[in-house]
């Protein structure tokens, strides 16, 4: 009997071996998550998020660190790697720029990546690999232009002011081609009379559009990629001794700023970004891409590489719904 036990146990080992030594360095498969995040910067929107995510990856088991790279690609390329070397399982990454998708992804090795903030090309996503957490950023900037469609049905012919975001982010380029294509769309004549990149910033939206009406041209609506620039852009026409009345403010967020702003009567719409369903989808993707898991069963999740959860449209009737 005792020889028969040993041959069993020495083939019993000869199956564990093999299957133990296709473990890759971090463990993904088993055990649990553990998750870092590298983000584009610090500063209280990028912070906020990596309280939230921190809450939400704690809540389901997992460990979480974060770090802000500053706007520099050598930076968020050295977290990556010193998170790696510190038994991270998993990333969170918000691109400090799409184009960088490579170099991070050659950072990481063979480690899963979920991408969120800013969208990297979609050739650089891997079903249950490398996914992007999201909403349609084209679909904000539908929304802004069938908003102005309606309220200004009456005119054939539309003078614009967009205020965009920096110039290579996915929100900047999604919400700027929805916008224009739905409006070119209508069949009405759209004057692009002012057009720049702010930022992001109520600012530098605010200088940018002190600019625009110094030229003395007439704006039917002012349309921004985000609250903030929206609301600098209406603090000019105010400073300016501008009729405010007879203008369309637009942004996108529906943060605490632009719905208190709708609320007053000093914006007239926004868009709701989800931003608490983004948080838990991606804390739940990476848990589950960290421990073998892939991403059908999470709400919104497409083709293996993408979860995409719906704006939605405020306005006055609304906007106490999100305050």
């Amino acid at each position: 009997m005792g020889k028969r036990t040993g041959i069993i146990l020495l083939m019993a080992a000869a199956v564990l071996l093999p299957a133990s030594g296709c473990q890759n360095k971090n463990n993904a498969g088993s055990g649990s998550a553990k998750i870092y995040y590298t983000t584009i910067e610090s500063g209280d929107y990028y912070e906020g998020w990596a309280s939230q995510l921190k809450e939400q990856a704690e809540s389901e088991g997992a460990s979480f660190e974060a770090g802000y790279a500053e706007n520099s690609v050598e930076t968020q390329v050295a977290q990556v790697k010193s998170a790696l070397e510190k038994g991270s399982n998993v990333l969170l990454c918000g691109l400090v720029s799409p184009d960088i998708a490579v170099e991070v992804k050659a950072a990481a090795g063979d480690t899963p990546i979920v991408f969120i903030n800013n969208a990297p090309p979609d050739n650089q996503l891997e079903e249950n690999r490398y996914i992007y957490v999201a909403s349609d950023e084209y679909m904000a900037g539908q929304y802004q232009a069938e908003y102005i469609l309606e309220k200004l049905s009456d005119k054939d012919e539309i003078n614009v002011v967009l205020l965009k975001g920096p110039k290579e982010a996915s929100g900047t380029i999604g919400r700027t081609e929805g916008l224009k294509q739905t409006l070119k769309a209508s069949g009405k004549k759209i004057n692009y009379v002012f057009e720049d990149n702010a930022g992001w910033n109520e600012d530098n939206a605010k200088e940018l559009t002190g600019l625009f009406l110094m030229t003395g041209r007439e704006a039917d609506c002012v349309v921004a990629n985000n609250d903030d620039m929206a609301i600098g852009a209406e603090a000019a026409f105010e400073e300016a001794g501008k009729d405010t009345e007879s203008v369309l403010f637009l942004g996108v967020d529906a943060s605490a700023g632009g719905c208190e702003a709708i609320a007053s009567g000093k914006m007239d719409f926004t868009v709701y970004q989800p931003m608490s369903s983004q948080i838990a989808a991606a804390a739940n993707a990476a848990v589950n891409l960290a421990t073998g898991k892939g991403i059908d069963e999470i709400e919104g999740a497409e083709d293996g590489k993408h979860i995409l959860l719906p704006f939605e449209k405020v306005d006055a009737s609304n906007v106490a719904n999100y305050q």
